[in-house]
């Protein structure tokens, strides 16, 4: 198109220079007729022009000699997507049937400096003096607030004990001590006391049972009595810190509900095996390539859960898959949702279970814990923790183990275009066709093939050989220590020996059908699968260029734009064609609009000589052949857009058989000429 443009400039500044050195007083009558000769068209045409695409190549031998070889893939069979490991879920659904709290102790002391202090007695006995104590009646009675309420503000038990401790400190006995325990402004005891006799250094337990029971924390301890006895005539070490020691012990605690501190404790620890069910195959292990873990967490608690979930047997760059998600506390009487996914890609999984003796089993582990903040929250066995962990479709890029026997049955119908740009029928030898199956598993199988059909525009032949319906066995891939596959391959030749493969091509196939059947055997527990890796069929023509042609053509279309103006009286083209092949050619030259409609035929069918050969039949020179075309339709020219070539080579009647080479080519080129005239 550039070699046109700037042929068509050249053209345009020689009709200036013309006409304006040329020009002419008047009375001179001047007067112009002007031949101009210019090419407005070339092509090369050659085997090349058969490559339609990357399916097709031409195999030049050492001698140059061509072969054109056509590729198609038939078929890739894959079981990968059987090995893909289905949605699974498993649920927690843990209730607080118990609370671990730990003892609560509450404290209470009257010391002697307390007693004395209050009885209006310290002058007469001073610390660390040494003083006879009386005996005094009543010396204590009192309501002592007791708070609990930064341990809890109430809880209702189901089960529980309480542990009354009086330790009699004081340096002389204690008589009649009754006292009452209960919750503040409550008139029902928790625990009554009665003490007849508590000697100095003595200690008094009493165990009560909090069955059914809601304690406060505001508590309170009502001292009704409390004697001393006195020391007689024996003086003893007045000391203001020894006192009544008082110990409130709650244990055992198994709460209903309350609003307390929710005390660290563990709610669940638990192993889970996760099976997965895909049929016959028994997979040893996994390596990931797309997947994940989903976990949804609800909680009515109204503390922070910590949740920690492990695969141990998940690794990527040999650590075990684990993940930490806090599900927040619950606001009071509702709960709070929590939803995480967790990428598996990249990791290897063994599927062996706990203790390797399985398969397709994934082994977990999972715990839920709560570390106490220390703030009252409301409390009750009501709680709960709801927690569904899904492990989500796992497509595996790798997978070892048993892969499973299956049998794929297909029908293929499979486009050819080698022959789209060969008109007309031709005889072929030595033609070698093969079809080759590569095994990249780790199992080896049976292929059956059915039937080869070739189906051309107007007939249907089937392949006989003794391939079809035998099956063939296919050995296992292996793997190597860089982890790649070496694969096996088993290739069938069809040739004109051992079939009528030669008719098949013969008929210039627009389509191959294939029909087969493939029987993978998997049970080999060091089998594999690799994704994207199956069993790969491929078709491969190889076709000598020594044949018997029949209207054997080669064609090329280019743009094509000239307008001719008004000021050409007449003119004509000239096809120059230099003939490189062994054969006459027949021609043809067309004209097309930009939709490729056919406009007019500038040169029909017309003869083009062979080029000159060798004793051996080779072509050694080029022949030269002109066609001169006369234009008789201007507008058609002016109108078209494009322009066709078509060469045309046939053996027949003689039915030669003609050897093809690298250097084979036929040269066109078309020149215009016009005859230019002006008369003023």
């Amino acid at each position: 198109m550039n070699e046109y443009n700037t042929t068509m400039k050249k053209i345009t500044y020689l009709l200036f220079l013309l006409i304006f050195f040329s020009c002419k007083h008047d009375f001179e009558k001047p007067y112009w007729n002007t031949n101009i000769v210019s090419p407005i068209a070339f092509t090369n045409l050659n085997l090349d022009d058969l490559k339609l695409d990357s399916t097709i190549t031409i195999d030049t031998a050492s001698d140059n000699r061509i072969s054109i070889i056509y590729q198609s893939n038939l078929q890739d069979l894959l079981i990968d997507s059987n090995l893909n490991l289905n949605q699974i879920s498993t649920t927690k659904n843990v209730k607080l049937e118990s609370i671990n709290f730990s003892d609560k102790i509450i404290s209470y002391d009257v010391s002697l400096g307390d007693l004395i202090t209050s009885s209006g007695l310290s002058f007469f006995y001073p610390n660390d003096s040494f003083r006879i104590i009386p005996y005094i009646n009543g010396v204590l009675q009192e309501t002592v607030p007791i708070d609990a309420n930064e341990i809890f503000q109430s809880m209702t038990l189901s089960e529980g004990f309480l542990d009354l401790l009086i330790v009699n400190n004081l340096p002389t006995d204690i008589s009649n001590l009754e006292l009452l325990l209960r919750n503040e402004g409550e008139t029902q005891d928790i625990a009554s006391v009665s003490i007849p006799y508590l000697n100095s250094g003595e200690t008094f337990n009493l165990t009560e049972e909090l069955n059914n029971q809601t304690i406060f924390g505001n508590l309170e301890i009502e001292i009704l009595n409390a004697d001393l006895v006195g020391t007689g005539t024996q003086e003893v070490l007045i000391q203001y810190e020894d006192a009544l020691n008082t110990q409130i012990k709650i244990r055992d605690i198994v709460l209903l509900e309350g609003i307390a501190v929710f005390p660290s404790q563990e709610i669940f620890n638990e192993d889970t095996v996760v099976a997965f069910d895909i049929g016959d195959i028994k997979l040893s292990r996994v390596e990931v390539e797309q997947g994940g873990v989903e976990v949804i967490g609800v909680s009515t608690i109204q503390d922070t859960l910590k949740i920690e979930y492990t695969i141990p047997y998940a690794t990527l760059n040999g650590q075990e898959f684990t993940f930490l998600f806090n599900l927040p506390p619950a606001p009071a009487g509702e709960s709070i949702t929590v939803s995480k996914v967790f990428d598996f890609s990249g990791y290897e999984i063994d599927l062996r279970g706990q203790y390797g003796d399985t398969v397709n089993t994934l082994y977990t582990y999972s715990r839920g814990w709560i570390d106490s903040s220390g703030i009252v929250t409301e409390i009750s066995l009501e709680d709960s923790i709801y927690n569904t962990i899904t492990v989500q479709n796992i497509i595996p890029s790798k997978a070892w183990g048993h892969i499973g026997s299956d049998t794929i049955s297909g029908s293929e119908l499979i486009d050819i275009n080698l022959f789209d740009n060969i008109n007309g029928s031709f005889d072929l030898e030595e033609l070698e066709v093969n079809l080759s199956t590569k095994n990249f598993l780790g199992a080896g199988g049976t292929l059956t093939i059915n039937k080869i059909e070739s189906i051309s525009e107007n007939q249907l032949l089937e392949l006989e050989s003794n391939y079809i319906n035998n099956p063939i066995e296919i050995e296992r891939a292996y793997e190597s220590q860089i982890n790649q596959i070496d694969f096996s391959e088993l290739v069938l030749d069809f040739n004109e020996n051992n079939s009528n493969i030669d008719n098949l091509i013969e008929l210039k196939p627009i389509s191959i059908q294939l029909d087969y059947n493939v029987i993978t055997n998997g049970n080999d527990e060091a089998g594999f699968a690799y994704k994207g890796k199956g069993l790969q069929t491929d078709l491969e023509f190889k076709i000598p260029l020594f044949l018997t042609l029949s209207d054997f053509m080669l064609s090329d279309t280019s743009d094509f734009n000239i307008i001719i103006p008004s000021e050409i009286q007449d003119g004509s083209f000239n096809l120059i064609a230099e003939n490189g092949y062994p054969l006459n050619a027949f021609i043809e030259i067309i004209l097309l609009d930009e939709n490729n409609n056919l406009i007019e035929e500038l040169v029909g069918n017309q003869e083009l000589n062979a080029g000159e050969i060798n004793k051996d039949g080779i072509v050694t020179e080029k022949k030269l052949s002109q066609i001169k075309i006369p234009f008789n339709n201007r507008d058609n020219i002016n109108n078209a857009k494009k322009i066709g070539f078509k060469v045309t080579f046939n053996t027949q009647p003689n039915n030669q058989n003609i050897e093809f080479y690298s250097h084979y080519s036929i040269d066109l080129k078309l020149v215009a000429n016009f005859n230019y005239e002006i008369i003023e």
